[in-house]
């Protein structure tokens, strides 16, 4: 079907596996050269301690954030009363992954999400609010659960990353206030470049299909914070299951390295990591990810572990959800066209 004249344009999947592939190679290689760098050559890890079991555990715990991600869709589906299969839901939580992988963390794959939520039903509005609720959400926890817990449990004001931030924000927070504002005013003056060159050569504006989007974004966040508390409150639970089963995958890493390790600080420190990620400007935050694990973790995983265990949690937690995801989107998409 032909898209209408300045309809909003959404990006594909065939976008995201045109990418993929190359990132996932190099992010494979590099992970595992900074293994090796990592890895005191003087004390091997005993590999005799390896358990495949919690390393299938690990693989396992690193999917299950799918099914999580699932079920919060659902509850907003029935609200909203758009009828979505289960095998579109899970196709759903499946590329808002899979379709981040071309995009900074800060914006994941919330377009992409949006594309399948119009494909299924949504109207624009509703899915730009779904897809943006979701990021809320994911904040709310952060900020309200994850971060407070965290603190209260670890107290983590010796941590190098902690440190680090701290020194530089001393150092250059103002430079760094500075370049977001001149970044912000260089968006504000392209866009208004781009609208005012598509005019001169005759384009059709976009402004109509903008201001139906809007008007009907609104309405959505006005039917959700009349009626949507208690899918609100469902919805947040489902994602402290999601992040639960996202942490234990580091702590299933270490198990089936035979490591005894401090696991309770272990758990809760994932935060900062995750959190470092935020900031970096590449795909899935890579290079930052790394970075981010080995100032937070270096003084608690023996030096002779970090290696291999940075490349198995990095692994699991970016590269292998990716990789199966692929294969679901292709495996599915005959039977999820025909069902649609």
């Amino acid at each position: 079907m032909e898209k209408e004249p300045g309809a909003l344009r959404l990006p594909t999947m065939q976008t995201v596996l045109r990418r993929l592939v190359p990132i996932v190679c190099i992010g494979v290689l590099f992970n595992l050269a900074l293994s090796w760098y990592l890895t005191d050559q003087s004390q091997p890890l005993d590999w005799s301690r390896f358990s495949a079991g919690y390393l299938l555990l690990a693989a396992i715990l690193s999917l299950l954030p799918w099914l999580w991600h699932g079920l919060r869709l659902l509850i907003w589906s029935q609200f909203f009363g758009v009828p979505v299969s289960n095998l579109d839901l899970l196709r759903i939580a499946v590329v808002t992954d899979v379709g981040g992988v071309v995009a900074p963390n800060v914006v994941g794959g919330t377009p992409f999400k949006m594309g399948m939520l119009i494909q299924h039903g949504y109207r624009p509005g509703q899915a730009a609010s779904l897809a943006l609720l979701g990021q809320f959400e994911e904040g709310v926890f952060y900020i309200f659960v994850l971060i407070p817990v965290s603190l209260a449990m670890t107290r983590p004001w010796a941590n190098p990353l902690w440190k680090k931030v701290g020194d530089f924000c001393s150092a250059h927070g103002w430079t760094a206030v500075l370049l977001a504002a001149l970044l912000t005013i260089a968006i504000i003056v392209f866009r208004k470049w781009r609208r005012r060159r598509n005019e001169k050569k005759g384009r059709p504006s976009r402004s109509e299909q903008w201001q139906m989007l809007i008007s009907d974004f609104r309405h959505t966040s006005r039917l959700i914070y009349a009626k949507g508390r208690k899918p609100f409150l469902y919805s947040m639970l489902a994602l402290a299951g999601q992040w639960g089963t996202r942490l234990f995958v580091l702590i299933a890493v270490l198990l089936a390295l035979g490591l005894q390790v401090d696991f309770f600080n272990i758990f809760f420190l994932q935060w900062m990591v995750f959190s470092a990620t935020i900031f970096v400007p590449t795909p899935g935050g890579a290079g930052g990810a790394e970075v981010a694990f080995i100032l937070v973790f270096g003084a608690l995983i023996p030096q002779f572990a970090v290696g291999p265990v940075l490349t198995g949690w990095r692994f699991l937690t970016y590269y292998f959800i990716l990789l199966v995801g692929v294969v679901i989107l292709l495996g599915t998409r005959n039977r999820a066209e025909s069902a649609s």
